[in-house]
């Protein structure tokens, strides 16, 4: 059999064999006594295996969680992933399973994480929530403006907890930013600057053209066969190509898989990876959870001379947002030392992972290249600068060093805009997983649910698609769709019929 007939055949039989057990709302299953709840790891590669088991292992973050599967289409890696679990239980009560089916149809499981390449996790998503399960997903929380309008609607009919994997919002310095914007201290915002993707280099803001090979000359290498794993499975509803140890590297990869992060038909670049970040600490910020930008204006940049770019511009696209006192402009630059920067009429607040710095007292400033270059070495204005701590980037929250720098930094940020922090009332979370956990059992909303992460992932769609089709557009952001006759021939959903792998909520 041919393999795109295969993965046809594939996905139209795991539409029909989990259709007939969706449901309406369902409600927690109730445990024996001593009986923890019971969660299935979806796809183990470096996330899943640093980041998330671990939490998920820890009783502080997890107390009434248990790992019993760990799933993915390559069998070294499930049968690895199991190992790290039992490892760490001192038992062997963990599954290695490489088909996401038998998870989602085991009644005895009462949560997903979902920690597959980006193209995968809204079929898991909705068909883990109508199977009645919670879900951890990691962000971006879709591949496609569609999917996250499919994934919010999901969420909505069947009444399960969701959260999306955006842990800033359980950092203390960005809730403290966002408090601090969010209060009134800086006045009205105006500008915010979001930082991520290398202008020029290999890899931008933007995903790439799809291709086949790192490096041509590499193919037979590259391309070896791969008995370990289902390569269709792994496509799913993405365009069949041949197999490539970049896309999915052979074994347990001690790496960043960028290369699927880059493909067009995979990911969506930086602006699905660390745009995912601080473009959602900047709707965080500008109480956009709900809403959106309603226009979306093109770059001016230089286009990229970079072959494996498709000569596409790096970064330099805005986006509009309407206040009732006038737009506000959020601009994408590269990485610096700030993910995320407020720019208001009296002030300005700017954050990154271990970083924070306030600024009171600026009155209006509209941000500049020498501006920015001045806020990167904390130089801007200092008879101005309130408190700020620049440290080193810090890891997952997990395994995060202690910097009593920040801390104290952060001490005195909140004790001297109290006023304004109380005033903002922002959600607390402790930490992304154990928020998770807890909202489990109490049912309520996390910090990051389908319509907050879906809303984060639109933002992130809506640059990449900028960059992709070099242009601008208006949008529509109570309806997600564009707006004004614009947006013509830029598709908001996967062309096609997914290889049969088609979301149905």
């Amino acid at each position: 059999m041919d393999i795109t007939r295969r993965n046809f055949l594939l996905g139209s039989a795991a539409a029909a064999s989990l259709a007939g057990t969706a449901t309406e709302k369902i409600g927690l299953r109730r445990l024996a006594k001593g009986e923890k709840r019971n969660i299935a790891m979806i796809g183990y590669g470096i996330q899943m295996r640093t980041a998330l088991i671990p939490q998920f292992l820890d009783r502080k973050y997890a107390k009434n969680v248990r790992i019993v599967a760990v799933c993915d289409c390559d069998k070294t890696r499930a049968a690895a992933g199991a190992r790290q679990v039992n490892k760490a239980y001192k038992s062997g009560g963990c599954r290695a399973l490489t088909d996401f089916r038998d998870v989602l149809k085991d009644p005895s499981i009462d949560m997903v994480c979902i920690a597959t390449p980006d193209h995968w996790h809204a079929y898991i998503s909705v068909e883990a929530m109508k199977h009645g399960k919670d879900v951890y997903c990691e962000k971006p929380m879709t591949y496609s403006v569609e999917e996250s309008r499919q994934v919010m609607a999901a969420q909505k009919k069947y009444g399960r907890v969701f959260q999306t994997g955006s842990m800033q919002r359980s950092w203390r310095e960005f809730r403290t930013a966002v408090s601090i914007v969010r209060g009134g201290a800086i006045g009205e915002v105006l500008y915010v600057d979001a930082n991520y993707g290398k202008g020029g280099e290999k890899l931008g803001g933007p995903s790439h053209p799809v291709r086949f090979w790192d490096d041509p000359r590499n193919a037979a290498k590259e391309g070896a066969p791969n008995p370990d794993v289902d390569w269709a499975m792994w496509l799913g509803p993405a365009r069949m190509r041949p197999y490539s140890d970049q896309l999915a590297p052979r074994g347990v990869n001690r790496f960043y898989p960028m290369f699927w992060r880059f493909d067009d038909d995979i990911g969506s670049g930086y602006n699905g990876d660390w745009g995912a970040h601080h473009l959602d600490i900047a709707q965080w910020g500008l109480d956009a959870d709900k809403s959106g930008p309603y226009r979306i204006i093109p770059s001016s940049e230089p286009h990229s001379t970079n072959l494996f770019h498709g000569g596409r511009r790096q970064f330099g696209m805005k986006m509009l947002f309407k206040k009732p006192y006038g737009d506000i402009e959020l601009y994408h630059g590269p990485f610096g030392v700030w993910g995320t920067v407020f720019y208001g009429t009296d002030g300005i607040v700017a954050v990154n992972r271990g970083k924070i710095a306030v600024w009171k007292g600026t009155g209006p400033v509209k941000p500049t290249a020498e501006i920015r270059k001045q806020l990167e070495n904390v130089s801007f204005m200092k008879d101005r600068l309130v408190a700020a701590s620049v440290g080193k980037d810090y890891g997952t929250d997990a395994t995060v060093k202690k910097d009593d720098r920040l801390a104290s930094t952060l001490s005195l940020l909140e004790k001297t805009f109290s006023a304004e922090i109380a005033k903002a009332k922002l959600y607390v979370s402790p930490n992304q997983v154990q928020n998770f956990c807890e909202c489990v059992e109490t049912r309520k909303p996390t910090v990051s649910p389908a319509e907050t992460g879906g809303r984060s992932c639109i933002l992130c769609l809506l640059c990449n698609l900028s960059y992709q089709y070099d242009t601008g557009f208006d949008w529509d952001p109570e309806k997600m769709e564009f707006a004004n006759g614009t947006g013509k021939g830029i598709p908001l959903a996967r062309p096609g019929d997914c290889n049969g792998w088609k979301i149905t909520v």
